[in-house]
């Protein structure tokens, strides 16, 4: 008979599950769980899904055998690697700022735009700090983030339909969205968390276009930058400078 570990992580900038693999034909040492586990104490708080189950092998192949919940797993027997994995999850990308905004409210792709634009001023303005790390550019029709303009212009002027795959029981009777979690576990997570609601209480009784007037306004940081056809940055110091002409 094989014993085996389980600690899984789940990457949301990949999309991936992975997660550490130990196993032993023999009683699974303590002190190697101990010391991994300290390896990820040590990155801060981190989501972990822990598992224990035996098998007929030390085999990863056993453990998919025996339950397809882990099927779809990356796994390592590498623990520097999935620390490695943690820290890097820390930081958020656009995407999971975009996640946690459909989780909440719902909006069209323009709409999205302009929340994006002004969640990543709010937080700039009150940290000094970067939300996310792709850029803001000047389109035609206020700032946006390309990565995110590619990935939702499909959805043309509807509300995105987006539901989340997973929820975290807080308690018996609360859960909150994975993406939400993934957020509030983020570096300096609980700022970027009030920063988002903020916005979104502030702009919830705004449409697209009252958005893209407002981002439009004599002299602001899109004002400032925009030339047709140029896509030209938003730069930080330039929403700091200016971005208190379109709130």
């Amino acid at each position: 008979m094989a014993f085996h570990f389980i600690a899984i992580l789940s990457d949301y900038i990949g999309g991936q599950r992975i997660g550490w693999h130990y196993s032993s034909e023999s009683k699974l040492d303590k002190q190697v769980i101990t010391e991994f586990m300290k390896k990820v104490e040590e990155c801060g708080h981190t989501q972990l899904g822990i598992h224990k189950l035996s098998t007929d092998s030390v085999e990863w192949s056993s453990v998919v055998k025996k339950d397809s919940f882990f099927e779809d797993i990356l796994v390592t027997h590498d623990a520097d690697l999935i620390v490695r994995q943690i820290t890097a999850s820390k930081k958020l990308n656009v995407h999971d700022v975009v996640k946690f905004i459909l989780s909440i409210a719902p909006v069209t792709h323009l709409k999205l735009q302009k929340l994006l634009y002004y969640a990543y001023a709010e937080y700039l303005l009150k940290t000094g700090r970067k939300l996310f790390s792709e850029p803001l550019v000047a389109f035609k029709y206020g700032p946006v983030v390309e990565e995110v303009f590619y990935t939702q212009r499909h959805n043309g002027s509807s509300i995105i339909d987006y539901k989340e795959d997973e929820m975290f029981v807080v308690s018996t009777d609360v859960s909150l969205p994975a993406s939400v979690v993934r957020v509030i576990g983020a570096d300096d997570g609980v700022a970027a968390t009030d920063c988002i609601v903020e916005v979104l209480m502030r702009y919830k009784g705004h449409d697209a276009r009252d958005l893209v007037d407002k981002t439009h306004q004599h002299g602001g940081p899109w004002d400032k930058v925009y030339v047709e056809g140029m896509n030209r940055p938003i730069t930080d110091d330039v929403i700091k400078s200016l971005h208190h002409l379109v709130v």
